[in-house]
């Protein structure tokens, strides 16, 4: 009888947290087993996560974006820009469900992927947008010292990591800051529509 309250106990407790939608605040480190002791990839900060499974700091996510054809260390927030979702090791073995498959612009195959993966339960937040809050809060106060701050929709998707790059070292932004502050200016760049990806 105990074993068998205990089960259900366990299993309402895991179908709480089923498919619970959170966003990364930081960068995180990916596992491809809740044992794993080496990571085999990397969340971005913004980047949209659903919860499967809650197992003590360790959580069982489900994360969705494109990959270009013929490059699998890469999970990407839209087809043609290079916005990083997961970075993953040459030698992961996550797998992969293909939802569906396009071209670009130029005729390159892409492919809406989804995949689970594990991480530690920290640093997730439910409020996006209180994220990007704290990004453009950052950017303003590191980037609009030396010269008249730049807005989001100046350049394109593509551009701002450059751009970002070249600045870094006049700013006193952290290496995590530095994420989040590229992920939100690409996001809210020029060729990004409202709702674009996801």
């Amino acid at each position: 009888m105990k074993k068998s309250l205990f089960f259900i106990l366990a299993f309402a407790t895991l179908c709480l947290h089923a498919n619970e939608v959170k966003y990364s605040s930081s960068v995180k480190n990916l596992f491809e087993s809740a044992d794993s002791s080496g990571s085999k990839g990397r969340l971005l900060p913004t980047s949209k996560i659903k919860i499967l499974e809650k197992n003590g700091e360790n959580i069982k996510i489900e994360i969705e974006g494109y990959m270009k054809d013929g490059v699998s260390s890469a999970v990407y927030y839209s087809i043609g820009k290079r916005i990083l979702v997961a970075g993953l090791s040459k030698n992961a073995e996550f797998e992969f469900k293909t939802i569906s498959t396009s071209k670009d612009e130029e005729g390159v195959e892409w492919q809406k992927v989804s995949f689970t993966a594990f991480t530690k339960n920290d640093n997730l937040t439910d409020d996006l947008n209180d994220l990007y809050k704290n990004a453009q809060a950052i950017f303003d106060v590191n980037c609009a010292t030396c010269h008249p701050g730049h807005p989001s929709s100046e350049y394109t998707a593509n551009q701002w990591p450059s751009i970002i790059k070249s600045m870094l070292t006049r700013t006193a932004m952290t290496k995590d800051e530095n994420f989040l502050v590229t992920q939100y200016l690409q996001k809210h760049a020029k060729d990004m529509k409202e709702g674009e990806s996801k």
